[in-house]
């Protein structure tokens, strides 16, 4: 039955955790997302961020898999990244202290099951924030509830003398043991899918005297390394970029992991001297090894801050660039949690950056082709219809990928981004639809050799870059080439785009009324209304694009 409850209780340390990080992710993501792609301008900074972020959240995984996300998307640099990085690191200390202090120093149940009370008539609110605000007190009740049935169940060691010959036969002081306990430390977070869970396990264990306090550092560096794995994961599908700050994040925990094996002993010697009482004395553990894991990760970023450049280097060699240039496709970071969902709707708006880069070339290649022989023509003609193809299949591509999103419940924020990523995919097509449309005329114009009034190809190409103006506006904020974007400025591009269609059109008209060749003039009044059709476009982008500023 300690067996079958200590198993319990882990499944609801675990499950509460999930809700916990979960709830404070639905609370906070949107700010998150922002502060770490603002705050990232130098490793400093980054560390902070990274830092701040993790604290919060509670889960290093969840930052260094929407920071991978974010590089990805070309929102963050690898050297920024890094910081980040290291941050992150220190931020996770976070959860050992608050587990060793609130769970082990006194008895956390008698809050657990009131924080559980308090959070459940939030739990049948129908607005959003009260959820998440349960989810929040109920995560925390059941995360500590199981904390300590898993304290109650875990069996008292020290008076099993069987036990106690079987740890004292592996030799503390010798180096050999060390990378023994790492190996298993990364495991035990690899198969738990968290480092603060494995961390908490140890801790457990180290305060009812399974394991000694060398050991538990042994496995508690371990779990520095298997935390990782998750990231590691989540970049295969993503761009180079994505697969080095990855890369970067276990290569920076294992150097600090190298060196620590190194000074362990004298090391544990520091921590036993300034934490109050004796790490051999297994009720003193929990605050020794939090004071353990949270030193040696501030001295690791200490020690390597300074060779930001060259971890960067490094994790360059070891993923070279994609010289084919063909971009990766969009691939889902599936692990289902609401840091999924934020990374996957940030490599969303990178593929709806590459679908704005497409449709404006098209747009581009369509001006350009005012001027060109038959011959010019009928190559630009192919290689918009080949990127119309394109733009179709991102489109369908960002479409399937938004609905599995759904799927998976989201946040009422991350609602709101995802109807607003659909519109725009919908509206970039229709701009690539209409790019193809006006090739088409200005193909079959050269063809049948019409003629437009006197000054009528000087009007359609002011038009046109009109137009590619609001579309360029539209496009470089979904590149990320900017960072501000207002709707009264898309109105107005958009006014004066409704007010030169009238006027062209009641030039042509006039130009009908005198003579002018009838097939040419009803083919400048089809590339006028395709010019407009964009535009409007372009304001329906410009809305939606406001919306996810909200």
């Amino acid at each position: 039955m300690n067996v079958v409850e200590l198993i319990g209780g882990l499944g609801l340390f675990l499950y509460g955790m999930h809700v916990f990080s979960d709830s404070v992710q639905r609370r906070a993501g949107k700010r998150m997302r922002t502060i770490m792609g603002a705050l990232t301008t130098n490793r400093f900074a980054g560390v902070l961020t990274g830092a701040g972020a993790t604290a919060v959240i509670q889960s290093s995984s969840a930052t260094t898999v929407l920071l991978v996300s974010l590089v990805n998307a070309g929102l963050v640099n690898l050297t920024q990244a890094i910081g980040v990085i290291m941050g992150a690191n220190i931020g996770t200390t976070f959860t050992g202290w608050v587990v060793s202090i609130l769970g082990f120093q006194f008895q956390i149940s008698a809050i657990a099951l009131p924080a559980i009370a308090i959070g459940l008539p939030f739990f049948f609110q129908k607005k959003t924030k009260y959820r998440e605000i349960a989810g929040i007190l109920i995560g925390f009740g059941i995360t500590f509830y199981g904390l300590h049935i898993m304290k109650e169940s875990v069996p008292d060691l020290r008076g099993n003398a069987e036990v106690l010959e079987f740890l004292a036969r592996f030799p503390e002081r010798s180096l050999w043991v060390y990378p023994l306990f790492v190996i298993v430390g990364a495991l035990l977070t690899i198969a738990v899918q968290s480092s603060s869970a494995a961390m908490t396990i140890t801790i457990t264990m180290a305060f009812q005297g399974w394991i000694t306090f060398p050991i538990a550092a042994a496995i508690v560096l371990g779990e520095n390394i298997g935390t990782t794995i998750t990231a590691y994961l989540a970049s295969l599908g993503m761009n180079v970029h994505a697969k080095r700050a990855a890369r970067a994040h276990l290569l920076f925990n294992m150097i600090g992991v190298c060196w620590m094996i190194f000074l362990i002993n004298p090391f544990l010697g520091m921590i036993n001297a300034i934490i109050p009482g004796d790490a051999t004395n297994p009720a003193h553990m929990p605050l020794h090894l939090s004071a353990f894991h949270t030193l040696f990760n501030i001295l690791n970023t200490l020690l390597l801050i300074g060779f930001v450049k060259q971890i960067a280097r490094i994790a360059q060699r070891w993923v070279p660039d994609e010289h084919d240039g063909i971009p990766p496709p969009l691939a889902l970071v599936n692990h289902q949690t609401v840091e999924d969902v934020e990374s996957n709707l940030i490599g969303v708006q990178a593929e709806l950056g590459r679908m704005g880069d497409l449709v404006y070339n098209m747009s581009m290649w369509d001006m350009n082709a005012l001027g060109e022989d038959t011959e010019a023509l009928r190559n630009t003609r192919k290689k918009i219809r080949h990127f119309e193809e394109m733009t179709d299949a991102i489109q369908k591509n960002i479409n399937d990928f938004l609905t599995v999103c759904m799927e998976w419940g989201v946040s009422s924020d991350q609602a709101i981004r995802i109807r607003a990523m659909y519109r725009i995919a919908h509206e970039l097509e229709k701009v690539g639809d209409a790019c193809k449309r006006i090739i088409d005329l200005l193909a079959k114009r050269a063809d049948k050799d019409w003629t437009f009034h006197e000054t009528g190809m000087q009007e359609i190409a002011a038009y046109q870059k009109q137009v590619l103006d609001f579309l360029k506006y539209d496009c470089d904020y979904l590149r990320k080439q900017t960072n501000h974007f207002s709707l009264e400025i898309a109105q107005h591009m958009e006014d004066n785009i409704n007010r030169e269609r009238n006027k062209l059109r009641k030039n042509a008209r006039k130009m009908l009324s005198g003579g002018a060749n009838v097939k040419g003039e009803m083919l400048y009044l089809d590339l006028v209304r395709h010019l407009e059709h964009i535009g409007d476009f372009c304001l329906n982008i410009a809305e939606e694009i406001t919306v996810t500023q909200e």
